[in-house]
């Protein structure tokens, strides 16, 4: 069963940044709690353009989708949002064979 790779590109302004990663790790343990098939957040990177990337993988398409259902229920997950405006998610399938076991 292929896994759900969420890859998510946005902006954070400058004088917010140590904020956002704050609020990110927050968001982090709300959303895994509320929402135990999220399987790893491994990257999140600031691009030499000022854009940023954070990637969200779940063990599948419909546990993604529900906890996307579920975000305005998510106080924490909530506030990191508020912080980032040009949002873009893509949705990946990224077959179990692909997984890297380091």
């Amino acid at each position: 069963m292929p896994y759900c790779a969420e890859i998510v590109r946005f902006t954070v302004a400058d004088a917010d940044v140590d904020t956002f990663l704050e609020r990110r790790h927050e968001a982090i343990k709300e959303v895994t709690a509320a929402h135990p098939a999220l399987w790893s957040v491994p990257l999140c990177a600031r691009r030499d353009d000022g854009t940023w990337v954070d990637v969200w993988i779940y063990e599948t398409r419909e546990a993604a989708d529900a906890a996307n259902a579920d975000a305005e229920n998510m106080p924490k997950f909530l506030a990191m949002v508020s912080l980032l405006d040009n949002v873009e998610i893509e949705a990946t399938e990224m077959p179990a064979g692909a997984v890297s076991p380091i």
